[in-house]
């Protein structure tokens, strides 16, 4: 029953996307919703069955061939459980505000008809993303990966500028060549020494094999969540409209660049203590990126994107101990994903009403919310002290358990160089939060009245709470996270 339910639960956003090309105006917002809807029922399904009935990794293969092994299957344990489940919810609540953002009222961006191609591409990328989080082989991997990519031209390119195609062709590109390098060399050592292209046949692999095909793996990953050198795609895709925006770097996106990872990490086991070196240096080029890039953004979604590519780096921080074999890492870097969705999803789309509401996401023509648009001021303080690291924020507690497992610094005292990164861009973009706090929030106000609608505030509400309590309820799926080798 539970593998039905998490086959369903990708299968129907996939089929309502694909029903959404021919829809728009009201009947695209129900089938769209109804889409959402219905993956989000499907995977709480699957939560609530495995927390009772399960408990255990449950691996069902769909489809072997041969010499092929097994070509597609899925996985069901406390990683694919947890982060199917934030896709799950927060893929409902962006589209929810989604159905208002998109209506003809968005000051900065009207919109009524033509909607139903974006509700397509959204849907099919809540598909593609579920589909990718419960794949045991690299082939089902591949075909996820390559379909989100899709998906995210789709949404960026959206509005049909000259920018936002550009952006959307980016998008496209830059994650396909890492997937050609990753995907592509790990299908062909399945086909020609391991003969099964399953997760599971890593831990067969050659000691002198292992470490290069995780390289290339992790290149794959670092495109996917815009990782140094290739983090430049990320800001530019803040042409798409803001639902979309919160879906790549809140839900799906990124964060799946480092859920493969995660995934392979926990299949191959340690690495050579080289990998570890190279994932170090990685990432801490990566955390100096967003550090020099906060003091200069004026754009309120390009500081979002360049907190994005900082976010993501944490979450590599953690898969940097993990490459040394420690489970820790694992944890913290699927800990840090978890409450970072719902944070990250916030500042979105509270960044998302400046235009719905104002017009504008410059934060210099942005002032006095607490007086014009409190709900919206009181979230976009909540977020931003959030992104910071700040308790009583969910992600405050996912980066102490990074910050605080320090058993790598026993392998190399270098393990501090990425911890010493994380803390410097927490306290750079605290700097620059309170900064644009005092001017957008308490400053006076810009304008004497500003539209607003219930959707939209009550999208924000719930992703507080979310944003609260995320910590408490995935801590229990976190701690059952570990390496599969030898399974």
């Amino acid at each position: 029953m539970i593998d039905l339910l998490a086959t369903l639960a990708f299968i129907v956003p996939l089929i309502g996307g694909l029903i959404l090309f021919k829809l728009d105006e009201r009947k695209a917002d129900a089938v769209m919703l109804g889409s959402f809807l219905t993956a989000l029922v499907l995977q709480l399904g699957v939560t609530y069955l495995y927390i009772t009935e399960h408990g255990e990794m449950i691996h069902i293969k769909y489809l072997e061939a041969g010499r092929l092994g097994e070509v597609y299957g899925i996985i069901i344990d406390p990683m694919s459980v947890l982060i199917g489940t934030v896709v799950a919810i927060a893929g409902f609540i962006f589209m929810f505000y989604g159905v208002e953002y998109m209506s003809e009222r968005n000051v900065g961006h009207p919109g009524g008809k033509g909607r139903g191609l974006f509700y397509a591409w959204m849907t099919l990328f809540e598909g593609a993303t579920l589909g990718f989080i419960y794949s045991s082989t690299f082939l089902g991997l591949l075909i996820f990966f390559e379909l989100m990519g899709l998906a995210c031209w789709g949404v960026v390119s959206f509005y049909n500028t000259k920018k936002a195609r550009r952006a959307g062709f980016k998008a496209f590109i830059i994650p396909n060549v890492g997937a050609m390098i990753g995907f592509y060399t790990a299908i062909g050592i399945g086909i020609t020494r391991l003969h099964d292209l399953s997760l599971f046949a890593l831990q067969n692999l050659d000691k002198g094999i292992k470490p290069w095909l995780f390289i290339a793996l992790l290149i794959a990953g670092y495109t996917k969540s815009a990782q140094f050198p290739t983090y430049s795609w990320i800001p530019d895709a803040m042409e798409a409209p803001t639902p979309a925006s919160a879906f790549l770097h809140g839900a799906a996106m990124v964060e799946m660049g480092v859920y493969l990872v995660a995934r392979v990490l926990q299949f191959m086991g340690p690495l050579p203590t080289w990998v570890f070196y190279f994932m170090a240096i990685m990432v801490s080029l990566t955390l100096l990126i967003p550090i020099l890039n906060y003091p200069v953004q004026k754009d309120a979604k390009r500081l979002l994107a360049f907190s994005t590519v900082a976010e993501a780096g944490i979450m590599f921080s953690g898969l940097t101990f993990a490459a040394l074999g420690l489970e820790i890492g694992l944890k913290a870097a699927m800990f840090q994903l978890t409450t970072h969705a719902f944070i990250k999803g916030l500042a979105f789309l509270t960044a998302g009403t400046f235009t719905y509401s104002l017009g504008t996401l410059d934060m210099r023509k942005i002032s006095g919310l607490k007086e014009i648009l409190p709900v919206n001021g009181f979230a976009w303080a909540f977020a931003l002290i959030g992104l910071a690291g700040l308790p009583p924020m969910s992600i405050a507690f996912s980066k102490a358990e990074l910050l605080t497992s320090l058993k790598a610094i026993e392998v190399s005292p270098f393990a501090w160089l990425p911890i010493l990164m994380v803390l410097t861009d927490s306290v750079v973009f605290l700097w620059v939060g309170m900064k644009w706090l005092g001017r957008n929030v308490f400053g006076k106000p810009s304008v004497e009245r500003a539209p607003t609608h219930w959707i939209i505030n009550t999208s924000l509400i719930v992703l507080m709470i979310l944003a609260l309590v995320s910590a408490y309820l995935a801590y229990p799926f976190v701690e059952e996270i570990g390496f599969h080798g030898g399974v």
